[in-house]
């Protein structure tokens, strides 16, 4: 089972929704078995939805619970007030069982608008996610160099399996938040594969008028530097797609700076990207 089938099919939602055929889930499993990728995906997703569940479930129970301590307590006094015929003091204890309930109401209401802001979020986050990775299909694409053939010569049947050795590898990077970033844990993973000669590390970029071009360095975690260049500029798609030798990265964790360059040659930083190199 290839990525770009995995992706175009949303077979990682639907294998943990029970939605893939027998044959199906299957091929998914023997392919995400050895695929790191796949495999923090399935995390991230179940992750996402054990935390919407958890968030019901709570709810569910707070609203039970206030339930059936108001609503017994409620009932003895009325009853009190009743034998003693203080029809005044009844009025004003139905006035506290409504105020309670229309505030219970109201935080009902609450909790059901911030599920469906978490919803939506986790919407938009996974249209973001196939954007990225279709981004990053159609750039691995642009970079390959087919060979030419003549017209009359008949495909040999190792001409696909020899392309797919050769493909460049795709890794679009996620930004790390915040100002302090946790070196010991880096937020991606490119996976290096000892027959590809090359990778490319994508970095998508929010339009900015006064950013005449980029720069980029990458060091390792304890401050060596391993790459550094100036004057680069994105491509159509607003991204920048950098090449590298694949021998360049060791095993290991790396920081990738990226600053924004004026016109008048004043530096910005732009983002921080981590990532740890793996091998297969």
């Amino acid at each position: 089972m290839e990525h770009s089938d995995i992706e175009d099919h949303h077979i990682a939602d639907r294998y943990l929704s029970g939605k893939l055929s027998i044959n199906e889930r299957m091929r998914f499993e023997e392919h995400f078995v050895d695929c790191v990728e796949c495999l923090d995906r399935l995390q991230t997703i179940d992750d996402f939805r054990a935390g919407l569940r958890t968030v019901a479930a709570e709810e569910a129970m707070r609203l039970r619970a206030f339930l059936s301590v108001g609503q017994a307590g409620v009932l003895a006094r009325m009853a009190r007030l009743v034998r003693r015929r203080q029809a005044p003091l009844l009025a004003a204890v139905i006035l506290l069982i409504a105020l309670p309930m229309a505030l219970l109401i109201m935080e009902l209401s609450s909790a059901r608008r911030e599920l469906a802001q978490a919803e939506q979020a986790s919407s938009e986050w996974r249209r973001k996610y196939e954007e990225s990775e279709k981004s990053a299909r159609e750039l691995a694409k642009e970079a390959q160099t087919p060979e030419l053939k003549s017209p009359d010569s008949p495909p040999r049947p190792s001409d696909k399996a020899a392309e797919r050795q050769s493909a460049t590898p795709v890794f679009a990077l996620s930004v790390v938040r915040g100002d302090n970033p946790d070196l010991s844990q880096p937020i991606n993973r490119i996976t290096l594969a000892p027959q590809s000669k090359s990778v490319i590390l994508l970095l998508e970029l929010e339009p900015d008028p006064d950013i005449h071009s980029y720069r980029v360095a990458i060091s390792t975690v304890d401050g060596r530097s391993v790459w550094t260049k100036d004057g680069l500029k994105p491509n159509s798609k607003n991204a920048l797609a950098l090449r590298f030798n694949s021998k360049l990265f060791k095993p290991g964790d790396y920081l990738l700076t990226l600053e924004g360059i004026t016109a008048q040659g004043g530096r910005a930083p732009v983002a921080t990207y981590t990532f740890r190199a793996l091998t297969q």
